[in-house]
């Protein structure tokens, strides 16, 4: 592939690529940096394989990326605070009991969300991870806006059903 190959896709993918690291990670900065490692990995990729979806490819590498990123974040907030931190970290803003009704919720849902049918849950993750529109959930699975829509009114009835309250 050649570079001017790249180039057209780098035109092509940039802004919903980078659009979807910042909606996960809202920084801007950061967003664009990963977004020029996606980029890389593909062209690296492109001159060993032939790549049959690149736009997949793309949000795949992104959203691999983005979670790198995140436990890479994870690890630093792991190592032993310097004064300045510590004094900051002192001021707590959540309860033990906060913390364990919010990890119960968050069981609760994701329990809710994985025995939801899959093609419901694919549209709710669609809408509520990826951050995309009907039209565009349409356009990638190969089914109309309104099907896509009536896939995640259903989903979000299974959550209301499923969830305690």
């Amino acid at each position: 592939m050649s570079s001017s190959d790249l180039k057209a896709l780098y035109l092509a993918h940039r802004e919903e690529i980078q659009a979807y690291l910042d909606r996960h990670l809202r920084c801007k900065e950061t967003a664009a940096d990963l977004t020029q490692d996606t980029f890389i990995r593909l062209g690296e990729q492109l001159g060993r394989s032939r790549i049959e979806n690149v736009r997949a490819y793309l949000f795949s590498s992104a959203r691999n990326l983005f979670i790198d990123h995140t436990r890479r974040q994870q690890h630093r907030k792991s190592e032993p605070l310097d004064s300045e931190e510590a004094t900051a970290a002192v001021q707590p803003s959540v309860t033990l009991e906060q913390a364990a009704i919010a990890n119960q919720q968050l069981a609760a849902l994701n329990q809710v969300i994985q025995n939801m049918p899959a093609p419901c849950r694919e549209v709710f993750l669609m809408v509520r991870v990826e951050g995309m529109t009907y039209v565009d959930i349409g356009e990638r699975l190969g089914i109309s806006p309104k099907t896509a829509y009536s896939r995640m009114v259903k989903a979000l009835e299974l959550l209301k059903k499923g969830m305690p309250r």
